[in-house]
């Protein structure tokens, strides 16, 4: 899903400080109770450093995932710029063996530019940060939710030459069908100049790249069709029992990782119900772990 990384309005500093605390108590608990049974499990939290948080430093950031037991902390970098801010934030990650997943989210225009640009401008992008970072950064998610942008929308004419029905919502990504062609082949360049240049930089560097999670799942499909390579399935959880996606996703023969999930609407209807909600989706996660493959899980708040 995308959601706001723009840092907030007057004020909200200290009510995000003081959300963000509640929190992290909770699943500091919530954690503690999993911790026998996912063992190998890696856990992480979602955040966005380098936009966000003003008055909270990187250190504190990393404090309180380190507090939490969390090893990993999933952030997003959308240009080169960020690179000596990542840098500060991998040295931090370090001292407090808290591991950092990036994932490259190249600041690009998708209506206008065309096709080889897009691949052109993910491949540098690609190739400048994983390059610095080769020895540092042994996993990279490549894209974000970049399937969304292609979903099929009401009216839109499908590859078969038949109009989808003008009344339907977007369509629901489980079909190779789902998506508009002229918008999947741009996304699909921006998700084959990303893996290139990893590739290029390092064969041995891990690639995690998925979906939204809601149902995308023939975007996996398409994305072998358009000989993209990854090594590592992302799909992204905020209600439901994701044991039907897993199956699927382990048909792909590569472990799983959850880097998005939370309760569903979060803690709008109370933080004792999204507890309550973590606590069961951490349960699935803990029964799913061995036999589908999950690796990790980074929670989004």
């Amino acid at each position: 899903m995308q959601r706001p990384t723009n840092p907030s309005q007057p004020g909200s500093v200290g009510r995000a400080v003081a959300a963000a605390r509640r929190l992290w108590t909770t699943l500091a608990c919530l954690l503690g109770m999993t911790a026998s049974c996912a063992a190998d499990l890696l856990w992480g939290v979602n955040g966005h450093p380098f936009n966000a948080y003003p008055g909270i430093s990187i250190e504190q950031q990393l404090d309180y995932v380190s507090d939490l037991g969390m090893k990993s902390y999933r952030v997003n970098i959308s240009s080169a710029d960020s690179a000596t801010k990542l840098a500060e934030l991998v040295k931090a990650g370090k001292q407090r063996r808290v591991e950092i997943l990036p994932v490259i989210t190249p600041d690009l225009d998708l209506d206008n530019q065309s096709v080889d640009d897009l691949y052109a401008q993910a491949y540098d992008l690609a190739s400048t940060l994983v390059s610095r970072f080769k020895d540092d950064i042994r996993v990279w998610e490549l894209g974000n939710e970049m399937e969304n942008y292609a979903i099929l929308m009401p009216c839109e004419m499908q590859d078969n030459g038949i109009q989808y029905n003008c009344s339907w919502g977007p369509a629901g990504g489980t079909e190779t069908s789902d998506y508009f062609s002229p918008r999947w082949a741009k996304a699909s360049a921006v998700l084959r100049g990303l893996s290139d240049a990893t590739i290029a930089v390092d064969p041995t560097i891990r690639k995690a790249m998925g979906t939204a999670g809601w149902g995308h799942r023939a975007a996996f499909t398409r994305m072998l069709q358009d000989g993209i390579r990854w090594d590592i399935s992302v799909w992204h959880l905020y209600e439901g029992d994701p044991e039907e996606a897993f199956k699927f996703l382990a048909t792909l023969g590569r472990p799983i990782w959850l880097t998005e999930f939370n309760y569903a609407g979060g803690s709008q209807r109370g933080e004792k119900q999204q507890a309550d909600g973590l606590v069961q989706t951490m349960t699935l996660l803990r029964r799913y772990q061995s036999r589908y493959g999950l690796e990790a899980a980074h929670i989004y708040e």
